[in-house]
């Protein structure tokens, strides 16, 4: 019997180990926005519902003999297409669909051995089924659970922090050999011993039940997926924070299908109805609340939505014969659940409100339980029931009146949301971009004061010290340092930045996400306005500033200005060594790279100055306190250019550093650990 638990564990640890490995190294591709996950997310529920149905109709339709022919051939040809991991292009042109891209990609590189790894765990169980007739296989399920619990857990305290990417994959596909071997070796020694006729059961299974199981797991998914896109809004998208949600719903799974007396209905909806309450303060007051604290609450509203979901399928899971039409449905309603996420609510809400709506549909699935427990309830416990839910989404309504009243724009993509808001200040009116919780700039709407910059941007901040008073290091540039400079930004935003452009500089911005080029254009007057040539690039800067460097040389920018977040959170890549090299091949000698690092949860200054260091520069930091409504704004400024840094008005800017040097931070493309940046 050994060869069936090893074979199924490493399958399933290797199912999962995958997942976050190729998430990772397709960030910097797409922007290294938190849908990169979502989007993998969807190919691998995808992926998981082709493999079960495999493992249905293998089971179904073909004798013993025959499946081991056919499984055999499918494994041989897994492994001749590994090297495919190593050889597929990416193409992040803004012209293709990111989700279709991402969705490409995977096929292509991953398809076929992640197919047959979905197919081994009801595949593996209906062989065993066979095999050892008096036995449960539904403890194997348990067990799957268990290896694709490990299988994560590796990755980001294991691989992640030892291996290079490139490592990674190596010691992944030695694991796919191992799982084709131990396979192999099940097959030709344990399905010669079944029957010739043995063979799966039709999947007859109660429509009722059917649909209720389709619907508790694809709730599952979504609420896995929702909290895992609140939890990186304001933090960079890492494999912990991808890895932790999944984690716990994998373990709901292992304990109600493991030991069923541990799912209370009781105490795990008592938990979720507190989460709800929890939900609603996180998603309209989420910037109170710290890190842990987010952290802690979301998980709490997850684990107890997957108990909720997870241990009504285990409680009317059906009888093992029909095993296999159960996973079915169970990854069919995972593949719903991905699609709703990506596809669906995209189209239907402009803020990320399937996190709330999830939460009430979880509750109407328990409220509108199977008709006999309905019959067994009072009709005042039944009516508690819906009044609950009456109360939950009264109070989303309200709120969503009460704080979108005031807004003029709404919408979001792939690459997150924004919201254009008009707020009155002391008498004036002013417009803000808010992306995700963050504000990404502000402009008051009537003249003068239209042609101020505001908050991060605003006189007095690092970035504007650099545009205002940049100086070459040598005299012999200062003529053509009067008639033009070439100023590169990374980050759109309101264009606030553009207010300090000179009628003879070229201000070049590099935007990825569509939404926030319409915005800036067309809400918002600063580029319009703006004394200088302004150009807007869309597309990922580093991959830009990469091909522009291959076909058209240096840039030869006098200032590069990094203010590329995403709500509170700034894209991992850009911070790599290799992106510090590449943005200094496009900066002159005596240029200065500004580093937005204004962040509630990361201090990235340690990393600054050791990247800075490596590259023979100095790095300073400039702290602008916040002043009324305006934010406290901190940026480094990275330069060998003495000239410029000992001006008085730069030297009255620049402090000391908020902490003590860390040298062992350091983030290149091959590793980048977020601890280390914590605060």
């Amino acid at each position: 019997m050994l060869l069936f638990p090893l074979t199924i564990f490493i399958s399933a640890a290797l199912l999962f180990m995958i997942q976050p490995l190729l998430a990772k190294q397709l960030l910097p591709y797409f922007g290294g926005g938190a849908a990169v996950w979502t989007a993998c997310m969807l190919f691998f529920q995808s992926l998981l519902l082709a493999g079960y149905a495999y493992a249905y109709l293998l089971s179904r339709y073909l004798s013993p003999q025959q499946q081991r022919w056919l499984h055999s051939s499918l494994l041989l040809l897994a492994l001749a297409s590994l090297p495919l991991l190593w050889q597929i292009p990416v193409d992040p042109s803004p012209e293709r669909s990111p989700l279709l891209a991402i969705l490409w990609l995977l096929l292509l590189s991953i398809g076929l051995p992640y197919l047959l790894l979905s197919a081994t765990g009801p595949l593996l169980q209906h062989w065993f089924a066979g095999r050892f007739a008096l036995r449960s296989p539904y403890r194997l399920y348990a067990l799957s659970n268990l290896g694709s619990l490990g299988g994560l857990l590796a990755y980001p305290f294991v691989l992640e922090p030892f291996l290079s990417l490139t490592g990674q994959r190596q010691y992944w596909v030695l694991g796919f050999v191992l799982f084709v071997g131990c396979c192999l070796l099940l097959m030709w020694r344990e399905l010669a011993q079944l029957a010739p006729g043995f063979k799966g059961q039709s999947a007859r299974l109660h429509k009722g039940h059917s649909l209720r199981w389709l619907a508790l797991s694809a709730s599952g998914v979504v609420l896995l997926l929702a909290v895992t896109q609140q939890l990186t809004q304001n933090v960079p998208p890492v494999p912990f924070l991808w890895v932790l949600p999944l984690c716990l719903y994998l373990l709901s799974y292992i304990i109600v299908f493991n030991k069923p007396g541990w799912y209370q209905r009781g105490l795990w909806l008592y938990l979720f109805c507190l989460g709800m309450v929890f939900a609603l303060m996180l998603f309209y007051l989420g910037a109170q609340f710290n890190l842990v604290s987010q952290l802690l609450l979301y998980l709490l509203i997850l684990f107890s939505g997957c108990m909720l979901c997870h241990g009504e399928l285990a409680r009317t899971k059906p009888e093992p014969q029909y095993l296999t039409g159960f996973y079915l449905l169970l990854a069919a309603g995972g593949v719903l659940g991905s699609a709703a996420v990506n596809l669906l609510a995209p189209l239907l809400f402009s803020q990320y409100w399937e996190f709330l709506a999830v939460l009430l549909a979880i509750y109407l699935l328990l409220a509108f339980a199977p008709a006999t427990e309905r019959q067994a309830r009072a009709v005042w416990q039944q009516g508690l029931w819906y009044s609950g839910a009456a109360l939950f989404a009264l109070c989303v309504l309200t709120l969503e009146w009460q704080l979108g009243q005031h807004n003029v724009y709404s919408a979001r993509n792939f690459y997150g949301n924004l919201i254009v808001r008009d707020v009155t200040l002391d008498n004036q009116l002013q417009r803000q971009l808010i992306d995700g919780t963050t504000s990404h700039g502000a402009q008051f709407l009537q003249l003068p004061l239209s042609q101020a910059a505001q908050s991060y941007y605003r006189p007095g901040t690092g970035a504007a010290l650099a545009m205002q008073h940049f100086l070459p290091a040598s005299l012999s540039r200062d003529v053509r340092q009067l008639q033009q400079r070439h100023i590169g930004l990374v980050g759109l935003g309101a264009g606030a930045l553009a207010v300090y452009g000179r009628p003879s500089d070229t201000l070049v911005f590099y935007e990825i996400n569509p939404l926030v080029i319409k915005v800036a254009t067309t809400y918002f007057s600063y580029l319009a306005d703006s004394a200088a040539k302004v150009e807007i690039i869309e597309g990922d800067a580093r991959l830009t500033l990469a091909a522009q460097l291959q076909q058209q040389g240096s840039a030869k920018f006098d200032l590069l200005i990094l203010d590329a977040f995403s709500s509170d959170s700034i894209p991992q890549h850009l911070l790599t060594q290799e992106a510090m090299q590449l943005y200094w091949q496009h900066l002159q000698e005596d240029g200065v790279l500004a580093v937005h690092v204004s962040n509630n949860y990361l201090d990235l200054t340690s990393l600054l100055r050791n990247q800075a260091a490596s590259l023979g520069h100095q790095a300073y930091f400039i702290d602008t306190a916040a002043e009324g409504i305006a934010p406290a704004a901190q940026w480094v400024l990275i330069t060998s250019n003495s000239r410029f840094i000992q001006q008085p008005q730069l030297q009255q800017g620049v402090n000391h550093w908020p902490s003590a040097l860390k040298p062992e931070v350091s983030w290149s493309d091959q590793r980048s650990n977020l601890l280390q940046v914590l605060k």
